[in-house]
């Protein structure tokens, strides 16, 4: 789960302070719909990896479109995922069986002449074609809490426990652009704002629900025993 980004907002007694807990995400390509069919002639395999490193940059931003081989290449991954494969000396020839006269014995042992990657350059196209993947399972996920939370500005969260453990007062969201998100709550006398999404909300009230619990007293409350008074 990502961390919240917050700054403590600026007071009349000290300066903002600011703590980067989220690295800033680039806009992400949108996302591949049903199967795609087997492409036809080679598959365009990049002279190295940096190369394949670029390419793929460039799809993730949107800024070039998934190529039919690669759009291939991402559904055989995503089948190898949904079969249960997952370490990569599984995925990887797995993957490379599957495309078959896709591939020249030269693409399947394609390298960098200097600094040698294991796998290789497909190795590196099945990577990226994993991350991507991956991405936009987090899209979903952002967007399915987005629609929980309903979130807007003014909306009042109340105190919530993120991931430090730390409780925050007075939670309110002052700032909506498209699925992030701006809160500002309190910590003893500072005020913070914090730049998120709505699964970071979701689970900090889900870390809340369970703080609260656990100081909860287990089991039905003992009264004392008054047979016979009367």
């Amino acid at each position: 789960m990502p961390e919240p980004r917050t700054h403590e907002a600026p007071s009349p007694l000290e300066p903002a302070i600011t703590m980067s807990l989220r690295p800033p995400e680039p806009p992400a390509a949108p996302e591949e719909a049903g199967i795609p069919p087997r492409p036809d002639g080679l598959y365009p395999m990049p002279a190295t990896t940096g190369e394949s490193g670029d390419i793929w940059a460039e799809i993730r931003r949107g800024h070039r479109p998934l190529d039919p081989h690669r759009a291939y290449l991402k559904y055989l991954v995503a089948e190898a995922l949904g079969q249960g494969l997952f370490y990569t000396a599984e995925v990887r020839p797995h993957i490379i069986g599957l495309l078959g006269d896709l591939l020249t014995e030269d693409m399947r042992t394609r390298n960098n002449e200097r600094i040698r990657t294991e796998g290789g350059v497909i190795g590196m196209e099945i990577y990226y074609a994993r991350d991507l993947l991956s991405k936009e399972r987090e899209r979903r996920e952002i967007r399915a809490a987005h629609e929980r939370i309903q979130p807007r500005a003014g909306l009042v969260l109340g105190t919530l426990i993120w991931t430090d453990g730390k409780r925050a007062t007075g939670c309110e969201i002052t700032a909506v652009d498209g699925y992030a998100l701006t809160l500002r709550f309190r910590r003893g006398r500072s005020t913070y704002d914090c730049h998120c999404d709505a699964r970071s909300i979701e689970a900090a009230q889900q870390r809340t629900r369970e703080h609260a619990a656990a100081r909860t007293p287990k089991g039905p409350a003992l009264l004392p025993d008054i047979a016979g008074e009367a």
